[in-house]
């Protein structure tokens, strides 16, 4: 085992398309002020998987689905090219893309699930329930979901119910966990609310989780309550997603040493550093 003992050996971050919205949209008592969000892309080089993706981030089809792109970036107006999208930047590396863990199947998260072959999509089931009924109404647009008959392996993961170790250090704050490659390398952790079954990872070797849109930043999560009433609609179950947002703050004060990075929020962009 090279790089330390550790099984993975790097990770590295992307920033995968943007979008943008007037901070004062979004929260009640803010000045208008333009804020833009990343779309961020986590790269994993497992000493045994290969390389593994967390999300996909934006591309090109988030223009492509007729008059819901147009409302889409109409009200979150997205900025992406085929030079900033996963699969661009994986070809350019020459780097095969062994799986896959999705988040949740927002445009922003499944934008190049398409441009991958050959690799095993893992997920909750209730997010691979989303991708499979693709409704518009709950922002999972058909023209970014890949065949889910064939192409590529889909597995749902289970949740653990040991609690000892790093699983039992999460449990005692996220309602599910799971072994995502099965060897402890990476964890998720449920992070229902903005969708049902969204989930993060945990890298127990990097001490970093990756807390998807549990919240949209660390600003927001600290002003949940000031949400105004459009922003509320966008989330599943508002008075879960608040919840979420308390567990993750939550862990982040009782594990000061882990780094919490939510996928909008400004990032480390690039190999990760500890």
């Amino acid at each position: 085992m090279v790089n330390g003992g550790r099984q993975i050996s790097s990770v590295t971050l992307y920033a995968c398309g943007t979008c943008k919205n007037n901070i004062a949209s979004v929260l009640k008592g803010e000045k208008k002020k333009e804020i833009v969000f990343p779309a961020l892309v986590a790269r994993l080089e497992h000493e045994k998987s290969g390389t593994v993706l967390f999300d996909t981030g934006y591309s090109e089809r988030i223009y492509g689905n007729g008059i819901v792109s147009k409302i889409y970036n109409l009200l979150n107006p997205s900025d992406v090219r085929e030079e900033d999208t996963i699969s661009h930047k994986m070809k350019t590396e020459g780097r095969k893309v062994s799986y896959i863990i999705l988040s949740h199947p927002h445009p922003d998260h499944i934008g190049c699930l398409k441009d991958f072959k050959d690799y095993t999509l893992l997920a909750t089931e209730d997010c691979i329930n989303g991708l499979r009924k693709s409704k518009n109404t709950e922002l999972v647009f058909r023209n970014q979901v890949p065949d889910m008959t064939g192409g590529i392996k889909i597995r749902s993961l289970e949740p653990l119910t040991q609690n000892d170790g790093e699983a039992g250090m999460l449990l005692k704050h996220f309602t599910e966990v799971y072994d995502v490659l099965g060897d402890g390398s990476v964890y998720g952790v449920r992070l229902d609310g903005h969708t049902k079954g969204q989930m993060g990872i945990y890298i127990p070797e990097y001490k970093l989780l990756l807390a998807a849109d549990a919240s949209w930043g660390h600003y927001f999560a600290d002003r949940v309550d000031k949400m105004r009433f459009m922003p509320k609609r966008i989330q599943k179950d508002y008075k879960v997603y608040k919840d979420t947002v308390e567990r993750v703050k939550a862990f982040e004060k009782e594990h000061p040493d882990v780094r919490v990075i939510y996928s909008h929020e400004e990032f480390p962009e690039g190999v990760y550093e500890q």
